[in-house]
C-alpha cells in the first residue's frame, strides 16, 4: 500500500474572503495543514492570521511557509511559536527559510545580505529558537545571533519537539534541512531575478534529481528521514495539459512545456493523470507532501479525494 500523499494550503488572509471559514473548509477537505508566508509589507503577520486559524479549526496542522530568518531573532521567534502551539492545542508546525526578496531588507534600511549570509543566519535562528522551544538556557554567541542565559520560561510549548520545516533549494539549504528538519521543503526556485520577487526555476528532471540527491545523501549520512516536501506554483484541472503548459510557459521564461509536464512544481492535466503524476513523483523523488496556493484550493480537494479512493 501506498504511504499517503498529503497537502498543505498556504494561503494569505486579505485573499481567501472569510479567514474562519476558509481555515474550516480546509480541515474538512483533508488538508494537512494551513500555511502562512512571511513576507513583511506585502503579506498579513503570520502568527497573527495562524492563531486566529486556531480558534475556527481542530485538527488542521498550522504553520508558516516559511518564516524570513533574517527579519526575526531567536528569543522573540520561539515565543510566537510556543504560543501557537498552546493556543492551537498542540498543531503548531515551524517553518523557516533564509529568505530572499531585497526589500525586506531595503525598506529597513538594512542593506541585503548575500545568500552565503542569510544561510548562516538562518541556521544560527533556527537552531537557538529550537533550544529555546526545548526548555534550554541558551548562552550563544554567533555571527549574527546573540543570546545571554535567554530561556523561555512560559509559554512552554505542548509538542515536544515542535515540527520543523525548512524551506528553500539552495544546496547548503537543502544538507542542512536534511541533517535536521523533519520536512524538507523544496521550492524549486533559483536566483532571484531583477523584479526582486521572481526567481529563476529548476523544473527539470536532472536539476530535481540532482536536489533530491543532495538531501538523500545529508539525511543519510545524518541517519534520518525527514519528508520531502515540493511547493507546487501552479495547479489546472484540464483535458488538455499541453495546451495549459504551453500558456503557462509564456510566463515563466526559464522553462519550457515539457520541464512543466513532469515537474512536481506544477500540476497540470485531468484528476486522474495528476493523482498517477503525483504517485510517480512520490516514488521517483519521495515526495510525500505538496504546498498548494489559494486559487489551487478547489483543485486540491478534488485531488486529495482521489488519491484517497486509491488507497482504499
Amino acid at each position: 500500500m501506498n504511504a499517503p500523499i498529503k497537502f498543505s494550503m498556504t494561503a494569505n488572509v486579505i485573499e481567501v474572503g472569510t479567514w474562519p471559514d476558509f481555515a474550516r473548509g480546509c480541515e474538512r477537505e483533508g488538508f494537512d495543514a494551513l500555511m502562512v508566508p512571511d513576507h513583511p509589507g506585502s503579506f498579513v503577520s503570520p502568527f497573527v492570521a495562524l492563531a486566529a486559524a486556531a480558534t475556527a479549526t481542530e485538527t488542521i496542522r498550522l504553520g508558516t511557509n516559511v518564516v524570513n530568518a533574517g527579519m526575526w531573532e531567536p528569543f522573540l521567534l520561539a515565543g510566537e511559536v510556543a504560543t501557537l502551539d498552546v493556543v492551537s492545542g498542540g498543531r503548531a508546525l515551524f517553518g523557516i527559510g533564509a529568505g530572499h526578496t531585497p526589500a525586506e531588507w531595503t525598506m529597513q534600511g538594512r542593506e541585503h545580505p548575500s545568500a552565503a549570509a542569510r544561510v548562516d543566519r538562518m541556521v544560527e535562528v533556527t537552531d537557538t529558537t529550537r533550544r529555546l522551544l526545548a526548555g534550554d538556557t541558551v548562552t550563544f554567541a554567533g555571527a549574527h545571533v546573540q543570546l545571554q542565559e535567554a530561556v523561555l520560561t512560559r509559554p512552554q510549548p505542548i509538542q515536544d519537539p515542535i515540527p520543523l520545516l525548512v524551506g528553500g533549494n539552495g544546496t547548503r539549504v537543502l544538507r542542512y534541512a536534511a541533517a535536521t528538519a523533519d520536512i524538507v521543503g523544496f521550492s524549486g526556485l533559483g536566483r532571484t531575478l531583477p523584479d526582486g520577487h521572481s526567481h529563476e526555476t529548476r523544473w527539470s528532471r536532472n536539476q530535481i534529481d540532482a536536489h533530491v540527491e543532495i538531501a538523500r545523501d545529508a539525511a543519510q549520512q545524518a541517519g534520518r528521514t525527514p519528508a520531502f516536501e515540493a511547493l507546487v506554483q501552479h495547479v489546472e484541472i484540464t483535458d488538455d495539459a499541453e495546451a495549459a503548459c504551453a500558456r503557462f510557459a509564456e510566463d515563466i521564461p526559464t522553462t519550457n512545456v515539457a520541464e512543466l509536464l513532469s515537474a512536481p512544481y506544477v500540476l497540470i492535466g485531468t484528476v486522474d493523470e495528476l493523482a498517477t503524476e503525483l504517485r510517480a513523483h512520490q516514488q521517483r523523488w519521495g515526495f510525500d507532501r505538496f504546498v498548494m496556493r489559494t486559487p489551487a484550493r478547489t483543485a486540491g480537494a478534488q485531488l486529495l479525494a482521489a488519491l484517497a479512493a486509491t488507497d482504499k
